[in-house]
C-alpha cells in the first residue's frame, strides 16, 4: 500500500506540474484557501511567473464528532504534497487536534517550512472543516490552508 501511495504521489507531482497553467483554482500567497481531499490549487504571485502547485493528498479525520463524548478529543492529520516552478515535490504531514507524535499538546493550527525555488515558506493549517458528527462522516473533507513567504 505504501508503494501505491508513493507512485500516486509522483504521478500527481508531474501532473500538477504540466497542469499548472490549465486549473480554475488560483490563489495567491498569504491568504487562506479551502482544498478538498484529493484536490490541489496553484498559487501565483508576482507577474504569474511564480507558483507553487500544492495538493491535499489524504485527510484523516479521527476527532471526536461533536454530538457524541469521547475521553480524548482526537486529531486530523493532512498529507499535502507541494512543489515550486524548479522543485519535485516534497510531502508535508500536519495535525490539529491532540496530535500524540507532536507531543505540543492540543494544537489548534499546525505549520510547517519548505524550501522552494531557493524560497523559504510557511504552510499552515488552520481547519479542516466539517468538523465531524455521526452524520457527516461521508462528506468531502477540506484543508483550510495558508502559505506564507518567510
Amino acid at each position: 500500500m505504501g508503494k501505491v501511495k508513493l507512485i500516486l504521489i509522483l504521478i500527481l507531482g508531474m501532473t500538477m506540474t504540466q497542469c499548472a497553467e490549465d486549473s480554475p483554482e488560483t490563489y495567491t500567497l498569504d491568504k487562506p484557501f479551502e482544498v478538498p481531499e484529493a484536490g490541489f490549487v496553484t498559487l501565483t504571485w508576482g507577474d504569474a511567473d511564480k507558483w507553487i502547485d500544492l495538493m491535499v493528498i489524504d485527510i484523516n479525520e479521527s476527532r471526536c464528532p461533536s454530538d457524541v463524548v469521547c475521553i480524548r478529543y482526537g486529531e486530523a492529520e493532512v498529507k499535502i504534497g507541494i512543489n515550486g516552478t524548479q522543485e519535485v515535490l516534497q510531502t508535508l504531514d500536519l495535525c490539529l487536534g491532540d496530535c500524540p507524535q507532536s507531543n505540543k499538546g492540543f494544537i489548534e493550527a499546525d505549520t510547517a517550512q519548505v524550501e522552494l525555488d531557493g524560497e523559504n515558506y510557511a504552510v499552515i493549517l488552520t481547519a479542516v472543516t466539517p468538523y465531524p458528527t455521526t452524520t457527516n462522516q461521508s462528506v468531502t473533507k477540506k484543508a483550510v490552508l495558508k502559505v506564507i513567504s518567510e
